[in-house]
């Protein structure tokens, strides 16, 4: 009898240990923070944050954005109003305008393509011409979001991107997500390439966030159940580097 109480006393003291070091793994876990102990490689620590450069803020997001096929576009031309229309970019890449003609569009921003239609009505038709071009459609230009996300699908770039931007449009990570584990896809002069990233250490400042592209897909890992990036996780490493890879989903 006194054997067996030996016994559970020496398993109740293990399990107390045990219980204690996941609590002291766990609670170290969650102190640690690169940019508060001025660790983070990605980031400058202040104490606090200024104002914006007034640059940044006055750069439109369509300076960042290219055209492409079956983007609709709202043409305006003020001294024109026949010519005030919207129009979408055909699969060549062009838009027919009155006066102006054949337009290219894709591979161009909304102001070079504004500056295009405004020296053909300069030429033949109308002196300063007071042109505008927006995007009011954005259809070639998306990313994919899946995985352990909230709410996985097709999303518009529109102007620059990042991953934690990009996860932002799938409403966040969802409760079976490894973090650890975000992949990108994308295709470059035809070659399929992918790098993994991870969101914590970005978040931390230990990696830099990501530009995304049109057409790049993202794809969060599940931490539980089945592990849908398992055969790229084992060739590439989780630091941001894009390689080639022979994988499709």
């Amino acid at each position: 009898m006194a054997k067996g109480v030996r016994i559970s006393s020496i398993r109740l003291r293990s399990r107390r240990c045990a219980a204690s070091g996941l609590a002291l793994l766990l609670a170290g876990c969650a102190t640690h923070n690169a940019i508060e102990e001025g660790t983070a490689t990605a980031v400058t620590p202040i104490t606090t944050l200024p104002v914006p450069d007034a640059r940044t803020l006055a750069i439109p997001l369509e300076k960042a954005y290219y055209i492409g096929p079956h983007d609709k576009l709202d043409v305006s031309v003020y001294q024109l109003p026949d010519a005030t229309r919207t129009v979408e970019v055909d699969t060549a890449g062009q838009v027919n305008l009155p006066f102006a003609g054949t337009v290219q569009a894709a591979g161009r921003t909304a102001t070079e393509v504004r500056d295009d239609i405004a020296a053909r009505l300069g030429q033949r038709y109308l002196q300063n011409p007071q042109v505008t071009v927006a995007v009011s459609l954005v259809a070639s230009q998306r990313i994919t979001v899946e995985g352990a996300v909230t709410q996985p699908g097709l999303f518009p770039v529109t102007g620059q991107l990042t991953l934690l931007q990009a996860i932002a449009l799938a409403s966040g990570t969802n409760t079976v997500a490894n973090e650890h584990v975000v992949a990108i896809f994308r295709t470059v002069k035809g070659q399929r390439m992918a790098a993994v990233f991870d969101l914590e250490k970005i978040r931390q400042g230990e990696l830099v966030d990501p530009t995304i592209y049109g057409n790049d897909i993202v794809v969060v890992e599940r931490s539980r159940g089945k592990v849908i990036l398992r055969d790229v996780v084992s060739v590439l490493p989780v630091l941001g580097v894009f390689r080639t890879i022979d994988y499709a989903f």
